[in-house]
C-alpha cells in the first residue's frame, strides 16, 4: 500500500476510535443517569411504604396507650362534680342520660398531643396524617357540605380534652366547671346570653351548652395543624345541637366554615411546600449535572441536527 494510503487509513481510524469512545461514553454517561434515576424511584417507593408503615404503627400505638385511659380520666373527672352539680345528673334519672362507654373509634387520642414536641421531620406529618396526600378539590368541596348536614348529634363528654368535673361557678341558669367559666364569660360579653331565646328546662338543655363551650374552648387551645376532619364534624354536631334548641350561635358556625376551609387550605401550602422542595432538589442536581458535562457540551452544540462526521474534512 502506498505510504500516504496507509498513513490517511491509519488516521481515519484514529478517528473512528476516537469517536466511537466519545459515543461509548456518551451511552454510558445516559446509561448510568438513567440507571441513577430508577435507582432514585425505588428508594423514594421505599422511603413512602416505610413512612406508612411507621406512621400506621405510631397511630395503633398512641390509640392502644391513651384511649381508654383519656376515657376513664375524663369519666371520672366528671363524677368527681356531681354533687355540685345535681341538676345534670338529674337528666339520668329522667331518662335523658347520656353514654359515657363511648365509641373507641369515635376518640383520637392525638388531639391531645403536644405536637410541638416532636422534633424529627416527620413531626410535620404525624400532626396532620393527610398532609402530602393529594385531596381532589371534589373531595373538599363534599366534606365542607357535610358542615351544613342536619344528622343526628354523636358527641359525648370524651369526644372533648376538657375536664368537666371539679368545682362549679353558676352562670344565669346554668353551672358550668371551671375550666369553661372563662370561655363562657368570653362569649357573654361577645355576643350576649346566647341561651336567653331557649325556652328549655335548663337541667335539659345544660349539657348541650356544656358541649358547645367545651367546643369553643378547644377552637382556643388548639393551633390549625391539629385539628382533624373528625374533630370539626364533632364540633359540628355540638353546634348544630345549640342551634336546634333556639341558642344564638349562628357566628360559632360561620366560624367552624372558615377553620374548615383554612384545614384544606393547610395541606394545600404543605403540598405546595413539598413540591418547591422537589423543584430546589431537582435545581439543584441539575447544576451539578452540568457541571459534569460542561466541557463535553460545546462539542455536542457542534453536532446538532447534522452528521457525526462534521468537521472530519475541513
Amino acid at each position: 500500500m502506498h505510504p500516504q494510503l496507509a498513513q490517511s487509513e491509519a488516521s481515519n481510524q484514529q478517528h473512528r476510535r476516537f469517536f466511537q469512545r466519545r459515543k461509548n461514553k456518551r451511552k454510558n454517561n445516559a446509561l448510568y443517569w438513567q440507571k441513577k434515576k430508577k435507582e432514585y424511584a425505588r428508594v423514594a417507593a421505599e422511603n413512602r411504604h416505610l413512612k406508612g408503615i411507621i406512621e400506621g404503627m405510631i397511630s395503633q400505638y398512641l390509640k392502644a396507650q391513651g384511649k381508654n385511659f383519656q376515657k376513664h380520666e375524663n369519666y371520672v373527672s366528671h363524677l368527681a362534680g356531681q354533687n355540685d352539680h345535681r341538676s345534670f345528673y338529674a337528666q339520668v334519672q329522667q331518662g335523658v342520660g347520656f353514654h359515657t362507654a363511648g365509641n373507641d373509634d369515635e376518640f383520637d387520642v392525638t388531639d391531645v398531643l403536644e405536637l410541638d414536641e416532636l422534633d424529627t421531620p416527620l413531626s410535620n406529618e404525624l400532626e396532620n396524617p393527610k398532609n402530602f396526600q393529594t385531596i381532589q378539590k371534589s373531595t373538599m368541596s363534599d366534606f365542607l357540605k357535610k358542615i351544613d348536614d342536619d344528622v343526628a348529634s354523636s358527641i359525648d363528654f370524651p369526644d372533648f380534652m376538657v375536664c368537666f368535673g371539679g368545682e362549679h361557678k353558676k352562670i344565669g341558669r346554668y353551672s358550668f366547671p371551671s375550666s369553661l367559666v372563662s370561655t363562657v364569660e368570653r362569649i357573654t360579653k361577645v355576643y350576649g346570653d346566647v341561651s336567653a331565646a331557649c325556652l328549655m328546662n335548663s337541667s335539659v338543655t345544660e349539657k348541650i351548652y356544656l358541649f358547645f363551650c367545651a367546643t369553643i374552648k378547644e377552637m382556643e387551645d388548639l393551633k390549625l395543624q391539629q385539628v382533624t376532619e373528625e374533630k370539626l364534624l364533632k364540633w359540628r354536631d355540638a353546634i348544630k345541637d345549640a342551634l336546634r334548641i333556639n341558642f344564638k350561635v349562628d357566628f360559632a358556625m360561620h366560624h367552624l366554615k372558615r377553620i374548615a376551609r383554612a384545614y384544606f387550605g393547610f395541606i394545600g401550602s404543605q403540598e405546595l411546600q413539598s413540591m418547591d422542595d422537589k423543584l430546589d432538589a431537582l435545581k439543584k442536581e441539575r447544576v451539578e449535572t452540568y457541571q459534569d458535562f460542561k466541557d463535553y457540551i460545546a462539542y455536542a452544540k457542534d453536532f446538532y441536527g447534522k452528521s457525526v462526521s462534521t468537521g472530519l474534512f475541513p
